[in-house]
């Protein structure tokens, strides 16, 4: 399982927003070898004028997710969310994507009620 929360200063909406989610979503499930079912991704989005000014679109996605993955697939997980953001923001010139990897053991994570640990 991957949790993805992203805090960007984009303005996407609609079709448009839920599309960025699931390519978000796509590029994080490949990059870390995991089935496109085992994701959770949010994206909050801030006004423009709430932040420091940039130059382009900056998005900084939190992930967590189970420990002792590789580090290769932490760098193809970095790679692909990149290349997801250049490709859809294409039109609308650079975007800068920081990520930040969270792992956590099953004794530090509850569903519904249960610690995995216990499930």
């Amino acid at each position: 399982m991957a949790t993805v929360i992203g805090v960007s200063n984009t303005a996407l909406a609609g079709e448009q927003l839920e599309r960025f989610i699931d390519i978000i979503g796509t590029a994080v499930t490949t990059g870390l070898k995991l089935p496109p079912e085992l994701r959770s991704v949010h994206l909050y989005q801030l006004p423009k004028e709430t932040s420091t000014k940039k130059s382009g679109e900056e998005i900084t996605f939190f992930v967590y997710t189970a420990p002792n993955k590789p580090v290769d697939a932490k760098r193809d997980l970095v790679k692909n969310i990149q290349a997801a953001a250049d490709d859809f923001f294409q039109s609308s010139g650079p975007v800068k994507t920081i990520v930040i990897i969270k792992e956590h053991s099953d004794e530090n994570v509850g569903v519904g009620g249960i610690l995995r640990l216990d499930n």
